[in-house]
């Protein structure tokens, strides 16, 4: 067997850090049918890149792991009530698959304890390493329930939920939080409150408007299957019937979530005469941020393509924050759907930069953003037809061809020992 250690980068070429969470989790306390007991669900997902991947003999792909993550449950006294386990067979079908800083496998887990505050501890392992442990804070059967997030609809009954550490996804135009509540509680409005957007985008968040809620009695949640094997997906969760339990849905204004924090407010009852309260913070993040816009200065160079010199140089300041602000200035100036937080053409543009960088590097040339096949590739996209021709006398030539509405064809050689050079572009 050839075994394969993860590395975060070689030598010889230069690396851009890229700040992934190994393992998110979700941890949530629902109700179970006898009134004594409730149900710990342990939603999570773990990142390809953090595994100890070897070569494989399955026609499932290439290469395996075989992590395993521990789940202990203790009460508030130390004894411990619980302990549940997945373990399961990861396979990747590339090498570059095994190694992919953004590629995530999922598992949900679950066990029935009596009613009580719990503590829970994550351990998660691969070939008896310990790649990431940490305790959770206390959870607790309570009248009004943690939120599940999720950026599909929840009304339809079905829904996928969001895994990021009880926060949400920064790109979605939806978002949803979907509450388990007990019958004694009545919601009555929700809030949602925007503490600190992150600054780079202060001039282009909009006023946040009320939320949508919808109130279903006789609801509860409950997940489809809690002992899948690994999936590429999250797993569904169900909102069922059942009696003396209730289920809130709460929908987000549409466009006018930016990273930074947030808090969301329950209106629920009356106490000495006021209405009562009950808030939840998160916080919005942007967790497949392209490599290359996270060093605000690198991401200027990246931009030296769609830039005249004067502009160029407009971008140049004296702090990241200030460079951000401005790439992201230029981009909304440019953005074909200006209304949403969320900018398309400038995420493709740096994704397609991530993947020149390491596609496009040879020996001479460490930063693939930076030669002729990069440029190309960041200006016109990665053409769907790449033809390489059998090297002949030292010449190797590659011929890449865009159709409508591009129309054109870039030829490309490389001489023995040098640098890919751009000899011709062509009209299709």
């Amino acid at each position: 067997m050839c075994g394969q250690m993860q590395k975060n980068g070689s030598s010889l070429y230069p690396t851009l850090d890229d700040p992934k969470e190994p393992l998110y989790s979700e941890l949530r306390a629902l109700p179970h049918a006898s009134p004594d007991s409730m149900m710990i669900m342990a939603m999570f997902r773990i990142q390809y890149d953090a595994l100890i991947f070897e070569r494989s003999t399955s026609f499932r792909g290439e290469y395996v792991a075989m992590p395993t993550l521990e789940i202990e449950i203790k009460d508030t006294n130390g004894i411990i009530r619980g302990r549940i386990q997945w373990k399961d067979s990861v396979f990747a079908q590339t090498f570059e698959q095994s190694n992919d800083t953004k590629g995530y496998v999922f598992g949900m887990r679950s066990v029935i304890l009596q009613r009580n505050h719990h503590v829970v501890t994550l351990a998660l392992l691969d070939k008896g390493r310990v790649i990431k442990k940490f305790r959770l804070p206390s959870i607790a059967l309570r009248e009004i329930g943690q939120p599940l997030f999720t950026s599909g609809n929840p009304f339809s009954n079905v829904f996928t939920p969001d895994i990021y550490n009880g926060n949400i996804p920064f790109g979605s135009t939806r978002q949803y939080a979907v509450f388990p509540l007990s019958s004694s509680i009545s919601v009555t409005s929700a809030t949602l409150n925007r503490q600190r957007a992150n600054e780079e985008y202060s001039h282009h968040v909009k006023p946040i408007t009320s939320t949508r809620t919808e109130l279903r009695n006789n609801a509860s949640i409950m997940p489809e299957n809690l002992e899948s094997s690994a999936s590429f997906q999250p797993f569904p969760l169900l909102i069922n019937e059942a009696n003396g339990l209730q289920v809130l849905i709460v929908q987000f204004p549409d466009n006018v979530i930016a990273p930074g924090r947030y808090s969301l407010v329950l209106h629920h009852g009356e106490k000495r005469g006021k209405q009562d309260s009950t808030r939840f913070d998160f916080a919005c993040q942007w967790e497949d941020m392209p490599t290359t816009l996270i060093s605000a200065e690198y991401a200027r160079q990246v931009m030296k393509y769609l830039l005249t010199d004067d502009e160029f140089d407009k971008l140049s300041a004296s702090s990241d924050l200030d460079i951000r602000k401005k790439i992201i200035d230029w981009w909304k100036k440019n953005d074909p759907t200006p209304t949403t937080i969320y900018d398309e053409p400038m995420t493709e543009y740096f994704k397609r930069a991530d993947r020149a960088f390491t596609e496009f590097q040879t020996i001479t040339e460490s930063d693939g953003i930076m030669t002729q096949r990069g440029k190309i590739a960041l200006l016109y996209g990665f053409p769907k037809k790449r033809d390489m021709e059998i090297p002949s006398q030292g010449v190797r030539k590659e011929i890449w061809t865009y159709p409508s509405p591009i129309n054109k064809r870039f030829i490309f050689v490389q001489q023995s020992g040098k640098n890919f050079v751009l000899i011709a572009i062509e009209d299709v």
